[in-house]
């Protein structure tokens, strides 16, 4: 038993058992529980990890292939709609084309059957016109709206030789402002000097230039007389609507 010193501090005393290896078991014990602990979290987040990056990694993949996808057909469109222009304009050429040849046989055809008309007009003049008939007539659109070319001719038959003279009168009728109105080639043509226009010739004569229609005069038509210079002889009136043609 302790003996008691006289002034000192006395101090609560316990009995425990002496166990000399608890207590470094108990740190290791607890090391292990934190080692064991810190690795199974870690393990477990490297695991989330790498799934997290394994989906992003097959989004991605996918996310990928369908841009690769989507610019492909981009290019198929664009490649197709290339195609498609390039068509069209080659058809819009050959149909320009084709328009083209249409309108050069038309006139073609249009100067035949005048060429035939003329010869046959030659050969075959028209009863009363003392031999003399009106061969051509024609009117030509040119680069300005209100312009046109003229021509006109006037023939005899081939059966006569003698020497034809008169005049003619060219007239172009139509409406200005709703009121109908006429001009005398004269009034339209520089070409021309007066409204009587001299016919001379033993087979034909071509009578040709450019007329300018006034503005606000809406053409419908052209009267054509030729007379006879002698008492007896042809006296020809003929009126033609106003047909335009391309030159």
């Amino acid at each position: 038993m302790a003996r008691k010193v006289k002034g000192s501090k006395q101090y609560r005393m316990k009995v425990v058992p002496h166990r000399p290896f608890w207590g470094p078991l108990s740190i290791v014990g607890v090391a292990l529980l934190v080692l064991t602990t810190t690795a199974a979290a870690f393990y477990a987040g490297q695991h989330h990890l790498r799934q997290t990056l394994d989906q992003k990694s097959r989004d991605f993949t996918y996310a990928q292939k369908q841009l690769d996808k989507l610019h492909a057909d981009n290019e198929s469109l664009r490649q197709r709609a290339i195609t498609a222009e390039q068509s069209l304009t080659i058809g819009q050429k050959a149909g320009e084309k084709v328009r083209a040849e249409l309108v050069a046989k038309d006139d073609r055809i249009a100067e035949l059957k005048q060429e035939i008309s003329f010869y046959r007009g030659l050969m075959a003049p028209a009863d009363g016109s003392d031999g003399v008939s009106i061969g051509r007539f024609s009117i030509s659109q040119t680069t300005d709206p209100r312009r046109f070319q003229f021509k006109l001719l006037v023939q005899q038959s081939a059966t006569r030789h003698n020497v034809v003279t008169g005049h003619a009168t060219f007239t172009v009728v139509g409406s200005q402002d709703g009121q109908p109105k006429r001009f005398p080639l004269s009034a339209l043509s520089a070409q021309v000097d007066s409204e009587s226009i001299p016919l001379r010739f033993k087979y034909f004569q071509n009578i040709e230039g450019e007329l300018q229609l006034p503005q606000g005069f809406e053409p419908e038509g052209v009267e054509l007389s030729l007379k006879s210079g002698g008492r007896k002889g042809f006296n020809i009136d003929q009126r033609y609507g106003w047909l335009v043609q391309k030159s």
